[in-house]
């Protein structure tokens, strides 16, 4: 299976800026980032279903359909609000957060789940980070998006075979990964 996410600049300094080439292994953690409750139109939403086959489905570059079932979950309260974050098993284990009305309405472990959003590769771990499960693979491709307005490449996508030891902000990187599993 391959998976397409996104890498963060600030991912790629807090994973020391290396380790990012074609053919390269790599453990990531799959992040969905906080999810709308209910079906909207665009990406980012996640809503219960009654039952599933536990999957994840590339859309586009880095947005991917998945349905599955959460196996772990961590809830706190902030300013009165229901903070969810849960790990789902969609054949990989793929991070997200939700928000929550009320502590009722917040999901819970063996609940299922059908969303859509962009993956997000963490590639190290952030001390607010609660669950942390990453897949391992090599990587097949790396791709950059030219962001700088001010470039001859603006909004170009350009394959690389690794990314140089420097800060690639404002572009924007998407890196693909075959999964071991």
């Amino acid at each position: 299976m391959r998976l397409t996410f996104s890498l963060s600049d600030e991912q790629f300094a807090a994973n020391d800026r290396a380790g990012v080439m074609v053919g390269l292994p790599l453990a990531v953690q799959l992040d969905a980032g906080p999810l709308i409750a209910g079906r909207i139109d665009g990406d980012g939403w996640i809503e219960p279903v009654n039952f599933g086959h536990a999957s994840i489905r590339p859309v586009s570059l880095d947005r991917h359909v998945f349905c599955g079932r959460i196996s772990e979950i961590e809830t706190w309260t902030h300013d009165g609000d229901t903070v969810c974050q849960a790990t789902l098993d969609c054949g990989v284990p793929l991070r997200f957060e939700l928000l929550a009305a009320t502590p009722a309405e917040a999901p819970r472990t063996g609940d299922w789940y059908l969303g859509l959003a962009p993956l997000r590769g963490l590639l190290a771990m952030n001390p607010s980070d609660l669950l942390w499960q990453t897949v391992t693979g090599s990587i097949v491709d790396i791709q950059r998006l030219s962001l700088d307005p001010l470039a001859a490449g603006f909004g170009a996508m350009r394959w690389l075979s690794g990314m140089p030891r420097q800060s690639f902000a404002p572009d924007q990187v998407f890196v693909t990964v075959e999964i071991v599993r």
